[in-house]
């Protein structure tokens, strides 16, 4: 796939009408910011990165979704929730019921769920399984090439508010 390629994909995609992801085009015209305006998210991309963007449908998803695949093996998704990349379970082993791809809101709806699960007793084994799936979020979305310091920093308190209850099997 040619750059001009690339660009003109990524561009007319982000440019649909209610598009999660907006493109940013740098002034040189070599790549692009692709920014998720609703967590401040953004990917810095050199058109000469990549290797293929595919135009994908889901029967999960109302709206299709753009994968760019990158010369150095990344992989991330434009969707209507935003960025979207898959887990890496390089930290936790193998886990169990994972989905194969995940969002920044996922990681919202999770971290909320730790803390409900944190306010009951007896829960902690089931906060300690969101917490691994967190890590793999967070793992996932660092490959994909996303930063991720403000969720480790909320994953961070999670983990240390279950350390000091210890786990009660």
């Amino acid at each position: 796939m040619t750059e001009a390629e690339s660009r003109g994909k990524v561009l007319e995609f982000a440019r649909r009408p209610f598009a999660a992801v907006a493109a940013i085009e740098d002034p040189d015209g070599k790549g692009v910011r692709l920014l998720e305006p609703g967590t401040g998210k953004e990917l810095r991309i050199r058109w000469g990165e990549i290797v293929q963007v595919e135009e994908r449908v889901s029967p999960l998803r109302p709206a299709p979704y753009l994968v760019l695949l990158f010369e150095d093996g990344r992989q991330v998704a434009l969707a209507d929730v935003g960025f979207a990349f898959a887990p890496s379970t390089i930290h936790t082993g193998p886990l169990p019921d994972l989905p194969p791809t995940f969002c920044f809101a996922d990681f919202r709806h999770l971290s909320q769920g730790i803390e409900a699960l944190l306010a009951e007793e007896g829960r902690e084994k089931e906060a300690l399984g969101a917490i691994l799936a967190c890590i793999a979020l967070l793992d996932g979305a660092r490959a994909a090439g996303l930063d991720v310091a403000r969720e480790e920093r909320r994953l961070d308190g999670l983990l240390r508010e279950l350390e000091a209850r210890g786990l009660k099997v």
